[in-house]
């Protein structure tokens, strides 16, 4: 309960602030990031749908499709912290903006590729262009959510991913299917048009997002001082942070959770872009619409588990242990998944898994956020999500080539296993630092 505010009312007064401000901004705010996430989510992983197609056309092997599903997560390391800098200095608003509309042009050239190099090339451009997108929001979320209500926020947020799969892979399963024309074939025309709406999306950041609750014209000046007073109440109570951002890069802390992440999103991205072929292999006369109906079964199971897992963990105030389940329940589904030959086991095996891919990350941001705040939020959470997204180069590579030396899936689905439970193993050792530790 904030105390300044408690002098002039009642415990009931505030707690109805509280309540009536928390649910204005997720109304105002969650609903248009969410879209804008959902687009970046379908931008980085919709080559995993046009593989069905575009292996074949351009003549791409397992080991070069992998190196073309990782490349992007260089150009995402490179650039990540710089952005989140760019952020901080220029404001969330005008960043994201920028952000949104270079990766748009970035998605759009890739469908007129004519070669392995090409795609290659833009691949590192896409993941330059959205560097600092997530982690950029991540903290743009604290300017406005306390932490007490921010794992809740996360997930709902995080429903861009669900909302990305259960309508993305049907929508480019149909559009690579039934759409042609003008010497283009179906994977073109998919990425084509599922890269116009950041762009669009870009420029209407700049009218729909504001800097900061003090800048909003739908909170009252009540709500507006409520939410500024507890926002400060709590960085008061928060470790003592250092400023210098090339600090907050050495910092252990920091450190310890971007190379925990690194395993976890190994593990995640590593299916992620395998997944539809997968299930094609599963029988292969699935058609790509089928095969993107298909991929909704899972992302559905792991949307109810973010939602749950998000919602206890608010109302426990625990965090580590939220994110190691769902981890350790991941790490079970994939040894199965390697395990089983039979199709409809398989999706059982992927909903499991999906229990982690989507269970884990809404809480997963409330870890350092509890102990980062200001400028040093913004570079050490670019700095995690940089470091961490390396899994997400090596994860479909290291899969690819694996399906290259071996002619199966399952020696590449038992590294995957391993992966999470590096990570689940590394997180349950972590000790965050206390107040009187600093970071």
């Amino acid at each position: 309960m904030n105390q300044t505010l408690s002098h002039n009312m009642s415990g009931d007064d505030v707690h109805s602030i509280e309540h009536s401000t928390i649910k204005k901004m997720r109304w105002k705010l969650i609903p248009f990031l969410l879209i804008l996430y959902a687009i970046a989510y379908l931008d980085r992983t919709n080559i995993s749908y046009a593989a069905l197609q575009m292996n074949s056309e351009l003549g791409i092997a397992p080991g070069q499709f992998g190196m073309i599903a990782s490349i992007f997560f260089i150009g995402y390391f490179i650039f990540e912290v710089p952005s989140n800098i760019a952020l901080h200095r220029f404001g969330a608003r005008k960043w994201i903006a920028r952000i949104l509309i270079t990766w748009g042009a970035v998605a759009v050239a890739t469908a007129f590729v004519t070669s392995i190099t090409h795609i290659y090339i833009l691949r590192f451009l896409l993941g330059a262009a959205e560097a600092g997108f997530f982690p950029g929001i991540a903290f743009y979320l604290t300017f406005w959510f306390p932490r007490r209500h921010r794992a809740g926020a996360m997930a709902t947020f995080f429903l861009a991913q669900i909302a990305c799969n259960c309508i993305g892979a049907p929508l480019s399963g149909l559009i690579m299917d039934h759409v042609s024309g003008f010497g283009f074939s179906g994977w073109r025309w998919m990425i084509l048009l599922e890269g116009l709406p950041a762009i669009l999306l870009g420029i209407a950041t700049l009218f729909v997002l504001r800097d900061s609750p003090q800048d909003v014209a739908w909170l009252n000046a009540d709500e507006k001082k409520w939410i500024k007073e507890d926002l400060e109440q709590e960085t008061k109570n928060s470790p003592p942070t250092e400023l210098r951002w090339w600090k907050i890069l050495a910092n252990k802390h920091v450190l310890y959770l971007a190379i925990t992440y690194v395993w976890i999103v190994m593990a995640i991205y590593g299916i992620t872009f395998w997944m539809p072929t997968l299930i094609k292999g599963f029988q292969n006369h699935f058609s790509n619409t089928v095969i993107g109906f298909l991929v909704v079964i899972p992302t559905l199971v792991g949307g109810v588990a973010m939602l749950v897992n998000g919602w206890h963990s608010d109302k426990t105030m625990e965090r580590k242990w939220h994110v190691v389940t769902v981890v350790l329940i991941g790490a079970l589904g994939m040894f199965l998944l390697a395990m089983t030959t039979n199709t409809w086991l398989s999706m059982l095996w992927l909903c499991l898994i999906s229990v982690a891919a989507y269970g884990y990350i809404a809480v997963w941001w409330t870890i350092p956020t509890a102990f980062l705040t200001g400028l040093s939020a913004a570079v050490g959470l670019a700095a995690i999500n940089s470091v961490g997204n390396l899994g997400g180069f090596f994860g479909p590579w290291i899969v690819g080539m694996l399906v290259d030396w071996t002619g199966t899936p399952r020696a590449g689905l038992l590294f995957l296993c391993a992966s999470f439970l590096i990570g689940a193993v590394m997180l349950a050792l972590f000790r965050a630092p206390t107040k009187n530790q600093g970071v």
